[in-house]
């Protein structure tokens, strides 16, 4: 036992074997869900493999586990499959998603209207923390209608595919610039009921490597408490490209935010936290650089609190 939190004394040795051992214990899961003599493990990804939703997949290398994957709500014939996970940390619930790709639009706006509908919630929250174009490569579709587009309406791509819901339109609200951000407000409707939707975009965060500055994501975190307090069924949902390095390291950061410091524990919260979000959705914080930015960062929260 130690009167101080373990990760605060992990060596950068000790920070790159966890993630090797990480590394290690995601691979067994892969190994196990292309095994077909593995019947019985929890690894599967047999939806993301169905030669149906191939085209829905952003990187081939990159599919959503099948007992926590999110499932859109479709009609006999229809695919339910999205690349988006279901990720829970604690009491705190997120979805983890892909970028959407151009013919994965629809899909995308019906999983946040029909997850808000489940929840009973009245507003949808969007974290987007990837550019749309990196190093020329398109990384995430625009996939919401700017100001002088109005609305977008996804009823026929969605009765094509036999998904349930019909006359779903996404429109154009607002858009404020801050020196961290974009936030577009849009307003998502099918068949009489509107959700809000909070649209944060922040694009200073480069493929695979660590963002500039912790500052704009603890910003970002204070948002979503801020609309959890007012619509507290409210789950986030939180995108770069593949849907699991920047994506999996903000959720941790998140996670480490609104978490009581336990310095009785001998267990290592970093460690722990990513081994979790691997157990929720693939190489989730995919990274050694991404892995050692939140030992620094839950070494900053925890100093933090300790001088206030």
């Amino acid at each position: 036992m130690t009167n101080k939190p373990v990760f605060l004394i992990k060596t950068e040795l000790e920070q790159k074997i966890g993630f090797r051992e990480i590394t290690a214990y995601c691979d067994r899961h892969l190994s196990q869900a292309v095994d077909p003599s593995a019947s019985n493990t929890p690894w599967t990804v047999k939806a993301a493999f169905d030669p149906r939703n191939k085209d829905r997949n952003r990187y081939s290398n990159v599919l959503p586990w099948d007992r926590t994957r999110v499932r859109l709500p479709c009609l006999k014939g229809g695919s339910d499959y999205i690349n988006a996970s279901f990720v829970q940390l604690d009491d705190r619930k997120y979805i983890a998603a892909q970028g959407p790709l151009r013919n994965t639009i629809h899909h995308f706006w019906s999983m946040c209207f029909s997850q808000a509908e489940e929840t009973g919630s009245l507003a949808v929250f969007i974290a987007m923390v990837t550019p749309l174009i990196e190093q020329n490569r398109e990384k995430c579709s625009q996939y919401w209608p700017t100001k002088h587009q109005g609305t977008w309406d996804m009823s026929e791509a969605l009765r094509a595919e036999c998904l349930a819901l019909h006359g779903l339109t996404v429109t154009w609200l607002s858009e404020e610039f801050s020196d961290e951000f974009v936030l577009t407000t849009l307003r998502l409707e099918s068949g009489g009921i509107s959700k809000k939707v909070y649209h944060y975009y922040y694009l200073d965060w480069r493929d695979t490597l660590t963002p500039k500055s912790v500052v704009p994501l603890l910003l970002l975190s204070r948002k979503i408490q801020e609309a959890k307090q007012i619509d507290p069924r409210l789950i986030p949902v939180v995108h770069c490209s593949a849907g699991v390095g920047r994506t999996g390291t903000f959720i941790a950061i998140d996670h480490f935010l609104h978490l009581d410091f336990d310095v009785t524990s001998d267990t290592d919260l970093v460690f722990e936290t990513v081994k979790t979000l691997r157990d929720h959705r693939m190489m989730m914080v995919q990274t050694s650089q991404q892995y050692a930015f939140l030992y620094q960062v839950a070494k900053d929260i925890y100093h933090n609190r300790t001088r206030s």
